[in-house]
């Protein structure tokens, strides 16, 4: 996950600096979806921490 965020966040990068600005807007949907992603993950490990916590 982290290295197609990390190529998506590169492709975007070029993009801007190309001035394809139709494609930057492609790749910046696809990196928001990834954090999003990332996020959602997050907060279900944290809700698994709670409940496996210490007994």
């Amino acid at each position: 996950m982290a290295v197609f965020t990390a190529l998506e966040t590169y492709f975007f990068n070029e993009s801007i600096m190309a001035g394809r600005y139709f494609m930057a807007a492609f790749w910046a949907v696809l990196v928001l979806r990834n954090l999003q992603i990332s996020y959602v993950m997050g907060r279900i490990v944290d809700e698994i921490d709670k409940h496996l916590g210490p007994k």
